[in-house]
């Protein structure tokens, strides 16, 4: 196989290696060739890889691998990082993209700023509190399905969180078995004049990547319908490890809410990998 062309791409820090695979020419199966791609010392570095493919309907789909070569139905900021690149490459229309994945069909646009807003689409209301024990601790949080599970658990501050650890400990819970979920803590922001509940800090402990990312899309929304679920009202700001803030939109909607992901879609460089 000649060089790979790539696109380096990051939404809030979260950076993939997003490919034109509209004419494929990747080996298959892919993973363990994607695995050493996100490799950060021997590969160009990511947290996951994103490829544009054709689809038949709409403007293209979306495949997404994380870093370690497996391939996941859904990735936020990675949704609105390949609507980016589409667009630049003069899919859609009006500025407006319209793509599969395997969460379903979704919508992207271009906002001001630069930014990039994504509608996901219904997202379930979430499950009930429940308290599971891992790492030596008991976990009090609610689970929910933004295309990908993940379990969302209040903490007083993100700061302090042994993320590697109880991540990793929740991440793997028999409770999400066999695929594990993703594990968000999230704390309310103080401002003047009392606690904010339209303002959460977020961090993310995420599989498949099986480390704590700078950011995460679908965590983000998770922990904004947390948030929701305590009485905040649309949207909610998610400020996340990276410093970036995702804007959380939402309506109800039986049994959930029509959601919507704004936030930074960004290109870092440009590049062929030639493999070793």
């Amino acid at each position: 196989m000649s060089g790979i062309p790539f696109v380096k791409m990051h939404g809030a820090a979260n950076d993939f290696v997003v490919v034109d695979h509209r004419e494929p020419f990747l080996p298959e199966p892919a993973d363990a060739f994607l695995r050493r791609l996100c490799d950060r010392r021997r590969g160009v570095g990511a947290d996951g890889v994103l490829l544009l493919e054709r689809d038949p309907e709409l403007d293209f789909a979306m495949r997404y691998h994380n870093a370690d070569g497996g391939r996941a139905e859904f990735c936020g900021n990675g949704a609105r990082c390949l609507a980016h690149f589409a667009l630049e490459r003069g899919l859609g229309r009006a500025g407006v993209v319209r793509f599969r994945s395997g969460a379903g069909v979704q919508e992207a646009r271009r906002v001001g700023g630069g930014a990039i807003e994504l509608h996901l689409g219904r997202v379930a209301a979430g499950g009930v509190p429940e308290t599971l024990e891992a790492a030596g601790h008991a976990f009090s949080g609610r689970e929910f399905r933004v295309g990908v599970p993940h379990f969302v658990i209040e903490v007083a501050q993100v700061g302090p969180v042994p993320v590697a650890e109880w991540g990793a400990a929740l991440r793997r819970h028999a409770r999400f078995a066999p695929a594990g979920a993703n594990v968000e803590f999230v704390a309310r922001v103080s401002a003047a004049g009392g606690a904010d509940p339209a303002r959460v800090a977020m961090r993310t402990y995420e599989r498949g990547v099986e480390a704590e990312t700078l950011a995460c899309g679908s965590g983000a929304i998770a922990s904004a319908l947390w948030v929701a679920g305590e009485g905040a009202c649309s949207p909610v700001e998610v400020l996340t490890a990276g410093g970036d803030v995702l804007v959380v939109s939402f309506e109800s909607v039986v049994d959930g809410y029509d959601v919507r992901l704004t936030g930074p879609a960004e290109v870092s460089f440009a590049g062929t990998w030639e493999q070793p």
